[in-house]
């Protein structure tokens, strides 16, 4: 593990115990004790530490230590997301942020996209006093949640079920999807390929928004090295000048693959990459689709205050339009 990651997984486990109210003076442990009790060096949470003040959660008073900012304050809101490590960390900033501006509390659960313990957690939230609560959910069609005794709104859930009653902030994939289509036809692209990584949510409304225009589409739970280079090889065989990815590992196996074979990248081959959480640390950086996370968290608390300020007005249920991040992945046929 990398300095920076060992950083964000101290920084989410930091995270983690604010939430849990671990240290409920206020007061975290010193960074000695830290490094001590995590396992690390002084510079690493240094570097954690330094994240959390960014995001507003913690600050910094000289001589005196580490303090939590708006501690023992605002009411209590349960937020569970399947995952603190890939996509769902910028979703909890935002609703870290929003919930701050208005003195709120949060209650953070990952769920390790896990039905039963997102179940349990859904419980535990409201067991410990949660006024509302901010979920991804993995059960189908968000299966007994109607049982759930305050307000839920979902976030990256719910337009894969037209006809859910919920309300949510979600983004639209779909629509993602067709801005990638869109900026390739604009660079005179007619032939385009699309591979994704299986997923319950994403990939579907993926290929809803590609609809039949890819002349190559492959699905798999888990893509290698060696996928990545069979799908190139049926790429080229196609005619195939462009490439759809969900997500940025995916994308980025085919980039390495296509640079193992001598393929020029924006020259011969286009390459689009979806989610945007590393697509520009490839080694050539990658254009992506990147939904607007932060956005997803602050419109969730938004909706989810309007809806405990007034349980009678109408249910809101929005969708974001990703965007696209130009890099050097994209050029023109």
């Amino acid at each position: 593990m990398g300095r920076g990651q060992k950083a964000r997984h101290l920084a989410g486990e930091l995270r983690r115990g604010i939430a849990e109210l671990r240290w409920p003076g206020g007061k975290l442990p010193t960074e000695q004790q830290l490094a001590r009790e995590q396992g690390v060096s002084l510079n690493t949470v240094r570097r954690a530490v330094d994240l959390l003040v960014q995001d507003g959660l913690v600050y910094r008073r000289q001589g005196s230590g580490m303090y939590i900012a708006n501690a023992d304050t605002g009411p209590l809101i349960g937020v569970a997301v399947p995952s603190m490590t890939y996509y769902f960390p910028r979703i909890i900033v935002g609703i870290e942020r929003e919930l701050a501006k208005h003195g709120a509390q949060m209650l953070l659960r990952s769920t390790e996209w896990n039905s039963v313990e997102e179940r349990q957690a859904v419980d535990g939230l409201v067991n410990a006093g949660a006024a509302g609560l901010i979920l991804a959910t993995e059960g189908p069609n968000m299966a007994g949640l109607e049982d759930v005794d305050v307000p839920v709104v979902l976030v990256e859930r719910g337009l894969e079920d037209p006809n859910t009653l919920h309300e949510f902030v979600a983004s639209n994939h779909a629509a993602g999807a067709r801005t990638a289509l869109e900026h390739l036809r604009g660079l005179g692209h007619t032939r385009i390929g699309y591979l994704e990584r299986i997923s319950p949510h994403t990939a579907p409304q993926l290929r809803a928004g590609l609809g039949d225009v890819p002349v190559l589409i492959e699905s798999r739970e888990r893509w290698t090295t060696a996928d990545a280079d069979r799908f190139l090889t049926a790429l080229l065989r196609k005619k195939a000048t462009a490439v759809i990815c969900f997500a940025d590992r995916e994308a980025t196996l085919l980039l390495n693959a296509a640079i193992a074979k001598g393929i020029s990248v924006p020259g011969e081959l286009s390459v689009i990459s979806y989610d945007d959480e590393v697509a520009d640390l490839s080694e050539i950086p990658l254009t992506a689709v990147s939904p607007a996370k932060l956005d997803v968290g602050r419109l969730a608390v938004e909706t989810l205050r309007a809806r405990l300020a007034d349980p009678d007005s109408p249910r809101r249920q929005i969708s974001l339009v990703p965007n696209l991040v130009v890099r050097e992945s994209t050029g023109p046929v």
